[in-house]
């Protein structure tokens, strides 16, 4: 599989991927805590990182644009890490409600299982958007470089 594009979205999209990433934060975080996981393999931080930069960017967006048209750009090693860190947190979240369940000590687990099918589905989104976008910039490209060269379709 090849690396994934950079991705454009708008700083609405951010803000819902800065919440999203903030919400898996704070119920994984909790429970990395009780299970004593050590700080170096903790998931939570990174996942706490990721939204605080994201909320940045959404603000450097909006400030820098009157009518919020400036997309946020993110580059493709960026991406990558995104998409990795979505697809982590949504297993974390799997995993925490399947030892609730069979604990029985987690109350609704459904909650955090529809949370992890939150986070996939803006994973596989995300990843799509990557791949139509790195399409949409290798044509114009192409056609750049055509028209430079002279010829026209």
């Amino acid at each position: 599989m090849t690396a994934p594009a950079s991705l454009r979205l708008s700083p609405a999209e951010v803000g819902r991927l800065a919440w999203l990433c903030s919400a898996a934060h704070l119920t994984i975080d909790l429970d990395e805590l009780q299970q004593g996981v050590p700080a170096a393999q903790r998931l939570a931080p990174r996942l706490h990182g990721t939204s605080v930069l994201l909320g940045r960017r959404q603000h450097h967006a909006e400030t820098a644009s009157a009518r919020l048209d400036t997309p946020v750009i993110i580059d493709p090693p960026a991406t990558a890490g995104l998409l990795g860190l979505l697809d982590q947190a949504a297993a974390y979240l799997e995993a925490f409600a399947d030892r609730g369940e069979a604990g029985g000590s987690l109350p609704g687990p459904q909650r955090f299982r529809e949370q992890a099918a939150t986070l996939r589905a803006w994973r596989a989104d995300l990843a799509g958007l990557a791949e139509r976008q790195r399409g949409r910039a290798c044509g114009e490209r192409a056609r750049a470089a055509e028209q430079a060269r002279g010829v026209e379709r």
